[in-house]
């Protein structure tokens, strides 16, 4: 193929797109200010318009598109394979066919990534917006959070109905709870005008259809920067739902480190009206904090173990059990792909002396 003729290929348009999206990951990742200046012109109104679009649906269109992809795969293959009658050379030509449309795709996916949501990676954090001083903290203070923390998941989660085995049961759909969840968070993130998005409001979180293949891919909850969804696994226990909920919600406002996101998702679970978020929000927060504890001091940390009510030590043994059920090889290669993708986003926590979730838990008890 000539070059004149190869610059007018929609695949040379595609490959064009790759340099566009590393250079704009390099200005948010170099450039002080670039990205939370891209967020404010750029993002809040792109992510609150689509999403509010997409919002509307009540499927995960990220499912959807995964599903066609992976039935594309499935076509080619055979395409590949029925090309093997008209000899090697229509083979090797269909294969060139099927290489050059899978790059195409993942240059497009990649661009989108970089403007859709790549940037975020290198936002100024929840902290420094709010003021929060993350510091190194004695045991007796990270004592004293899990003790708290013990005493409202106590409170809130003593009103909670539940099923068999004493487990927590939210007693209505998932997208119910969903939209509950929508409500709560739009609630939260209207007192910080660093949340706020343009073009009215994101849709609700979306419940998954094949959340037993999340399971087993030891997903909880994933961010689709590609459609603004919230999407959500309901296969595990319904006690730390609504916390992923919230959670996945707080990556939509452009916050992508997985421990801001998770003290974000304690934080708008704590000032919720409902019991049942307050409850899901403060057990999260536990569940960190008493594990930083018992890597800490066991006797501090066994001290307050044995003071569980029934209730917490059956929702904490029911995530044990759902954990164990789904821990599969296949779980930990999404797990190493997961930890790469978070390391290439330049999630690089430093040295905390309990985890930054727990820090950040520490700095905001420290703030009250």
């Amino acid at each position: 193929m000539k070059i004149k003729s190869f610059l007018k290929t929609p695949f040379f348009y595609c490959l064009l797109l790759l340099p566009f999206g590393f250079l704009l990951l390099a200005a948010a990742r170099f450039i002080p200010g670039f990205a939370d200046g891209y967020y404010e012109i750029i993002y809040k109104n792109l992510g609150g318009l689509f999403g509010s679009i997409t919002g509307i649906l009540p499927f995960s269109l990220m499912e959807a598109g995964i599903c066609l992809l992976v039935f594309m795969l499935i076509v080619w293959i055979v395409k590949l394979v029925l090309k093997g009658k008209e000899g090697k050379k229509a083979v090797l030509k269909y294969f060139a066919l099927v290489l050059k449309s899978i790059v195409s795709i993942a240059c497009v996916i990649f661009f989108l990534f970089a403007v859709f949501s790549g940037t975020n990676y290198y936002r100024e954090g929840f902290a420094e917006k709010t003021g929060l001083t993350v510091q190194k903290s004695s045991k007796e203070e990270l004592y004293d959070l899990c003790a708290f923390l013990l005493s409202e998941a106590s409170e809130s989660g003593s009103k909670l109905y539940r099923g068999a085995d004493n487990v927590t049961v939210f007693d209505e759909k998932n997208f119910s709870m969903a939209r509950e969840a929508k409500a709560e968070f739009e609630k939260f993130a209207s007192g910080y005008d660093f949340m706020k998005m343009g073009f009215g409001k994101f849709g609700t979180p979306k419940p998954v259809f094949f959340s037993e293949v999340m399971a087993y891919l030891q997903i909880s909850g994933v961010y689709s920067p590609y459609t603004f969804e919230a999407n959500i696994n309901t296969a595990g226990p319904d006690f730390m739902r609504g916390a992923t909920m919230m959670h996945e919600q707080s990556h939509l406002r452009g916050f992508m480190n997985e421990a801001e996101a998770n003290f974000i998702a304690y934080l708008a679970c704590s000032k919720s009206d409902s019991e049942y978020f307050r409850y899901s929000g403060t057990c999260l927060a536990l569940l960190h904090s008493m594990n930083a504890l018992y890597k800490t001091d066991y006797d501090l940390w066994y001290e307050l173990r044995i003071q569980y009510p029934d209730f917490i030590s059956a929702d904490m043994a029911a995530q044990n059990a759902y954990i164990a059920a789904h821990d599969t090889k296949v779980g930990e290669v999404s797990d190493a792909v997961n930890d790469t993708y978070l390391k290439l986003n330049d999630q690089q926590d430093g040295v905390q002396s309990y985890g930054k979730m727990v820090d950040l838990l520490l700095a905001y008890r420290r703030s009250l």
